[in-house]
């Protein structure tokens, strides 16, 4: 599989088609892996994710497909590690921009 021409076609999709790859994909592996579970209620749930994240959560799961493919399980586990870390750290920012855009409507009506 060449990961380089696929994020080429990926890239080319529009945001909505983008999202809806990456939340199939993980769809699918949600029954390998726990960790993908999560992964897949966690994107799925997010509101605001930006391509950039989505760009990098369809190469990193295609790198992980391709390490286990080549039985190379600890690199795969690396990986899902990282794209793990990636992911609580984009949940976190959309808690904090929610909470923010609630203080500002509190602002608001206190004008």
């Amino acid at each position: 599989m060449d990961i380089t021409k696929q994020l080429e076609l990926f890239e080319q999709l529009t945001y909505d088609e983008r999202k809806e790859k990456v939340l199939e994909m993980l769809k699918q592996l949600q029954w390998t892996h726990e960790t993908f579970a999560m992964f897949y209620t966690t994107v799925r749930s997010m509101h605001n994710i930006s391509e950039t994240a989505l760009i990098y959560l369809y190469q990193a799961i295609l790198e992980i497909v391709e390490e286990i493919d080549a039985e190379r399980k600890d690199e795969a586990q690396e990986k899902i590690k990282r794209m793990a870390e990636v992911l609580m750290v984009m949940k976190k920012q959309e808690e904090m921009e929610m909470e923010h855009e609630g203080n500002s409507d509190d602002i608001g009506e206190n004008l």
